[in-house]
């Protein structure tokens, strides 16, 4: 038994010991101050609206091979204020995945992730200093979405993922507050959203 023990060991330190290991991420952040909008001799004021995102995620490629996996990690928080209220929502993502590069040419090698996004939503209300619960989604998907990464050095990598050639499957579930009503949907698509065709991040390789 001792004797098994060891060559796992063994085993698992050859692996790691040849493993590419990087991590990557993202960090964005949006503000609108509100607009003033004339329309019939009136005047309408637009909400304010702000949030930020961190994306950080962490994997390997094992060298000589064409392939890797890794674990992307997320959180998102978004508000929007007007003379009333307050919405906000806070959102936590977990997404495990699988990198298969498929072409290299000098410094750009082309490749497709595989992946499958988990995400929570909630949401809340602030009116007269008191919050109340809101909405609450979880929503889990496969996403095959293709991308490219430029090697600017040894050790680090642009990236970018091309989105209009995603293929996308998304299962939704939101419940009310109260638990009382709950909406499933299921959307399948071909391509992102046409206003954000590409997003872009960087590699560092340990």
């Amino acid at each position: 038994m001792k004797k098994f023990l060891l060559v796992l060991v063994f085993v698992a330190l050859g692996l790691v010991s040849n493993a590419q290991f990087f991590v990557a991420g993202s960090i964005s952040a949006n503000y609108s101050g509100g607009e003033t909008v004339y329309a019939s001799h009136t005047i309408e004021y637009s909400p304010k609206s702000s949030g930020f995102s961190v994306t950080p995620a962490v994997g390997y490629m094992i060298p000589g091979k064409s392939y890797g996996f890794g674990l992307g990690l997320g959180y998102a928080y978004s508000s929007v204020k007007d003379s009333m209220a307050k919405d906000f929502t806070n959102t936590f993502d977990f997404g495990p995945f699988f990198r298969y590069a498929y072409a290299k040419f000098d410094k750009i090698t082309l490749y497709v992730d595989a992946k499958m996004p988990v995400s929570v939503v909630n949401a809340k209300v602030k009116s007269t200093d008191k919050v109340i619960d809101g909405d609450k989604t979880f929503s889990i998907g496969g996403r095959l979405i293709p991308g490219l990464t430029y090697k600017f050095n040894p050790h680090i990598l642009f990236t970018t993922e091309i989105g209009i050639l995603s293929i996308n499957y998304n299962h939704t579930k939101t419940t009310s507050h109260d638990g009382n009503m709950a909406v499933k949907s299921d959307v399948f698509k071909l391509g992102a959203n046409t206003r954000q065709t590409a997003s872009f991040g960087f590699v560092y390789l340990f």
